[in-house]
């Protein structure tokens, strides 16, 4: 084809793009420069940041000075992704995570909408307290206590001391969705259940009535923190996993899955001296920094975080953990929208499945003069 003929070709091209666009329509052809950059998979959507924590205290000490009180708006602060201020007030693609400050004495006003939320308590108080569909969650320091989807919720500080948590929803996955519901109680505070045998929470343990049809989702749940450290030690000096360390999933108490229908929670140990793997997948996360100090090299660069800092993790990035401490432990807590992906099928990790991917450990007690053939009565999970 002569170049006459080809600039003539793309010019009755280009008309007719624009009449089929003038209907409505859009050609194949015009996708396939998108379905060609996705060779190798997705472009990571916003980069890899870190929030420190003395910044961060310091704009909500002057939120309180500017707002005045919690009746005027709640002091919360949203960590936005440099990378993604064209979407809204989001950290990762999906998920929303920011600091809220509650100073003695408030009480922030009791709604509910259909992004499930957590809170993890990063300086608390035995008197204060999250209600959860008419249940208290005391709020002490590093607990977990989750919002599920569309559960009533108000926030008291009835104590003499200020209360901080991280806030993280999945937002901008139900954003995307075209899923977003919001309703206000109406009143400050949500009636409360007269008495703890009547809560969810304490139907959701391994002690369970027998007479009761069992309720597996929307839990109102509090992981106190004290728990979750004694169930640190039982794992002793174990390393974990060469990418992310011994990281711990906040389960289910119920079904032993997610934390939340789209959200799970990790508390993560990377022991003295911990030099990851660089590993990447198809989910994001945000991650809080309990204790100790190292840093997180990702595609962008290296990333030095110490204990109070929020860090975002883009889908597909690439990253790796280090502690360089040779004596203390670094302690993170994590929030991923891993569940989502998993339900799609869409979850990919790479070089490596990680997730879920290694057997439990086996039966140390094999039979000294064995009748049946090995595994014999075993569960397909079992070895």
């Amino acid at each position: 084809m002569t170049t006459t003929e080809n600039h003539t070709s793309n010019a009755r091209l280009e008309a007719f793009n624009e009449k089929l666009a003038g209907k409505n329509w859009s050609g194949q052809w015009e996708a396939e420069k998108y379905l060609m950059a996705s060779i190798g998979g997705p472009q990571p959507a916003g980069v890899p940041h870190r929030w420190g924590w003395a910044e961060t205290k310091e704009a909500l000490d002057e939120a309180t000075d500017v707002l005045g009180t919690v009746d005027t708006a709640r002091r919360h602060l949203t960590c936005v992704n440099p990378g993604l201020k064209d979407r809204g007030a989001i950290t990762t693609h999906n998920l929303a995570a920011g600091f809220q400050l509650v100073k003695s004495g408030e009480i922030c006003w009791s709604h509910r909408h259909s992004p499930g939320a957590l809170r993890f308590v990063t300086q608390g108080h035995p008197e204060a307290y999250t209600a959860v569909d008419g249940e208290k969650l005391v709020m002490e320091d590093f607990d977990l206590l989750l919002t599920p989807r569309f559960s009533w919720h108000d926030h008291h500080n009835p104590s003499d001391k200020d209360v901080y948590w991280l806030d993280a929803l999945d937002v901008g996955l139900l954003q995307k969705l075209g899923a977003l519901f919001y309703e206000p109680y109406g009143e400050d505070s949500q009636k409360l259940r007269p008495s703890t045998s009547e809560w969810v929470g304490t139907r959701s343990h391994w002690l369970r009535p027998t007479w009761e049809e069992e309720r597996t989702t929307r839990l109102p749940l509090r992981y106190a923190w004290s728990d979750v450290r004694e169930r640190l030690a039982l794992y002793g000096n174990e390393v974990g996993s060469p990418y992310d360390g011994l990281a711990l999933r906040y389960a289910n108490p119920v079904t032993g899955g997610p934390t939340m229908d789209t959200i799970d929670c990790w508390v993560q140990r990377l022991v003295p001296g911990f030099s990851g793997k660089t590993h990447r997948r198809t989910s994001s996360a945000v991650v809080y920094v309990i204790a100790g100090n190292g840093t997180l090299e990702t595609d962008n660069g290296t990333i030095t975080f110490q204990a109070g800092d929020v860090i975002s993790l883009p889908n597909w990035t690439n990253f790796r953990w280090t502690n360089a401490s040779a004596s203390d432990e670094v302690l993170l807590f994590s929030v991923h929208d891993i569940p989502a992906y998993q339900r799609l099928g869409l979850l990919y990790e790479e070089p490596e499945a990680i997730i879920g991917a290694t057997p439990a450990p086996a039966n140390p007690t094999p039979p000294l003069k064995p009748l049946y053939a090995q595994g014999a009565f075993y569960g397909k999970d079992e070895r």
